[in-house]
């Protein structure tokens, strides 16, 4: 780049002139000349979908099954308030409101006001997620500022099909939105831990959930759940499975499992560890539900999630 003489350039470009040599003043000699700031010390989404939901029908398509995934998920609500079930939490979402789903995070949407929304979602990969750790289990009400950001977002990403998208403006527009959420306010106090509606059958899912997350490290039978909760057994599995269409066993199953996707990301445990810890009788019992449900061994997942690998998609979201 060359530097016009500053005899030749207006008042304006004078004084940036002058306030470069300024700052550089204070640059020191780096400690070396060929290792420096990488983008991997960034916030960099990657790898990154966007997508609508307009019909509550596409909103559980197959279930809690779809609702364990390596990815992480940004929902943002337009219009329909609804609420969203993370972890062991329920969300009274409202328009102008957005939720960050972390990687194996159980979720669902249920109760949904009308038959027609306007969600928007966003799905990503990201290396280096602690900048915003703040928004796990903590949905935000967006401001005009990350109301603008988004729209910046979603307008280069709806771009023709005959016009090249800008990535590099896409995964940067999408770090400015994510670190702007860690500053806009959350959703308000009494939207938190809600029973998603008075319907029974509904305050039983809840339960169910409950008490599943919380005992994550055993075996839990279905017995055992019913006996907890007061209900027959033939009662639970008909309740949950025309809830969210999926047996209650393997939503045991997968909650166990993405319990276990959990730990191989984000502890120092070893692979027998979390699978006793996830409630499975032998690590051969562990491995082999694990590469069942993601394709490939709980070894071979800690060690792409570390590299920065690809992961398989195994029929997940």
């Amino acid at each position: 780049m060359v530097i016009p003489n500053p005899r030749n350039v207006n008042t304006a470009d004078k004084r940036i002139a002058q306030n470069l040599r300024r700052l550089m003043r204070d640059i020191h000699e780096p400690a070396s000349l060929f290792s420096g700031l990488t983008i991997q010390q960034s916030l960099a989404p990657e790898n990154i979908i966007v997508f609508k939901r307009t019909d509550t029908t596409l909103l559980k398509p197959e279930g809690v099954s779809v609702n364990f995934h390596h990815r992480f998920e940004l929902v943002t609500v337009l219009d329909t308030s609804a609420p969203a079930r993370i972890d062991r939490t329920t969300y009274d979402l409202h328009p102008g409101e957005c939720a960050l789903i972390f990687p194996n995070q159980f979720h669902h949407f249920m109760d949904v006001s009308r038959t027609t929304l306007d969600w928007l979602f966003i799905t990503f990969e990201l290396k280096n997620p602690e900048a915003i750790r703040a928004l796990q289990n903590s949905p935000r009400v967006l401001d005009s500022k990350g109301l603008q950001t988004l729209h910046t977002l979603v307008e280069e990403f709806v771009k023709p099909q005959h016009v090249q998208r800008d990535t590099l403006e896409i995964a940067y527009q999408l770090s400015r939105l994510l670190l702007h959420l860690c500053n806009c306010p959350p959703v308000p106090a009494e939207r938190r831990d809600i029973h998603s509606s008075d319907d029974v059958r509904d305050v039983i899912l809840e339960s169910i959930n409950k008490y599943v997350r919380s005992n994550l490290s055993r075996a839990v039978t279905i017995s055992d759940i019913a006996e907890e909760l007061g209900y027959s057994v033939s009662h639970l599995r008909a309740v949950f499975r025309d809830r969210l269409g999926v047996s209650l066993g393997k939503y045991m199953r997968e909650s166990r499992l993405s319990q276990a996707a959990q730990f191989l990301q984000q502890s120092e445990f070893n692979v027998s560890e979390i699978g006793e810890k996830c409630g499975f009788e032998s690590l051969y019992a562990f491995s082999r539900a694990f590469r069942k449900a993601y394709g490939i061994p709980p070894r071979t997942y800690r060690q792409l999630v570390q590299e920065g690998g690809v992961l398989p998609v195994s029929g997940k979201k």
